[in-house]
Order: structure tokens, then C-alpha cells, then sequence
């Protein structure tokens, strides 16, 4: 019997082209998504800090993530829908874990909406863990959750 081996994604430094894509996942994957025009002005500002995961020359998920004095924003962070499921999210997550250990980042927070259990899930399962919920973190009516990773207290997973 001939099993087929599930495509391997790449992870690699995002580049301009790439822009298009990630605004289209951003679109697809959250009700408030980052518009493409603010998504130009992050990749101006902090181009080196994306990054993308690759399946056979289709760009399926991305991340942002912020450093500053050893904390790293994960600013933003999605998985296309029809990728998502796969083991694509985890994959993305540990390389991101893996890279702001390499500039330096003692800690990695990020923040998910209450209702986003299936994030949350993720998350959690990769060994983030539940800080606090704030009720007014982007302003009134826009709670969210804040999870926290510690580098420096824990290997990641290979």
C-alpha cells in the first residue's frame, strides 16, 4: 500500500511579494482583519519579522512577531482555512517560538478573543499560558485574552 507522505511546509523570511497572500489569509481567517494598506506599512517597518510558511510554492500561514528588551509580540498570526488542522498551525507556532529565541526573546505574549477557543487550543497546547483577560485591551467592547510563552524556562519541542 502506497500512503502519500502530507506536503511539508517551508519556513522562510517573508518578502514583498508575499503581501498579497497574507492579506488574503488575514481576510479570510478573521472578522476584523488587518487591512492590506496596514499590513504595507508593518512589512515597511518590520519586514525582517514576518514570517511565512510555504506548501509547494503557496504561502498557507504567516506571523509577525515584535521584539523589544526580551518580550516578543506575536502580533498577528494565521493558518489558511483549508491548511488549518494539519499540524500547519503547530508547525508555525514552534518555528516562531524558535526564531524570537534567536533574537533574544525571554518571553513571547500574545492576545486571543474570548470566543476563539480554537486558538486558545493551540495556544495552550503549545505551552502558552493564560496571564489575565482584559475586557477593554483594543478599547471598550473588544476584550481579550493574554497568554504568555517562556523561552527561557522550558527546551522547545524539536
Amino acid at each position: 500500500m502506497n500512503i502519500a507522505k502530507a506536503p511539508q511546509p517551508e519556513y522562510r523570511q517573508a518578502c514583498f511579494a508575499d503581501l498579497d497572500d497574507i492579506a488574503a489569509i488575514e481576510a479570510e481567517v478573521f472578522a476584523e482583519p488587518y487591512l492590506y494598506l496596514m499590513l504595507r506599512q508593518l512589512f515597511d517597518l518590520h519586514g525582517s519579522e514576518w514570517l511565512v510558511a510555504e506548501v509547494g510554492g503557496t504561502v498557507i500561514g504567516y506571523a509577525l512577531t515584535l521584539e523589544k528588551k526580551g518580550r516578543a509580540l506575536l502580533f498577528t498570526f494565521a493558518v489558511a482555512k483549508r491548511y488549518q488542522g494539519g499540524g500547519f498551525g503547530r508547525g508555525l507556532l514552534r518555528r516562531t517560538l524558535q526564531t524570537c529565541r534567536e533574537v533574544g526573546a525571554e518571553v513571547v505574549y500574545l492576545t486571543v478573543r474570548p470566543d476563539n477557543q480554537h486558538a486558545s487550543n493551540l495556544f495552550k497546547r503549545a505551552g502558552f499560558e493564560f496571564v489575565e483577560h482584559d475586557d477593554r485591551y483594543f478599547g471598550p467592547g473588544e476584550p481579550r485574552d493574554v497568554f504568555e510563552y517562556r523561552l527561557r524556562s522550558r527546551p522547545l519541542d524539536s
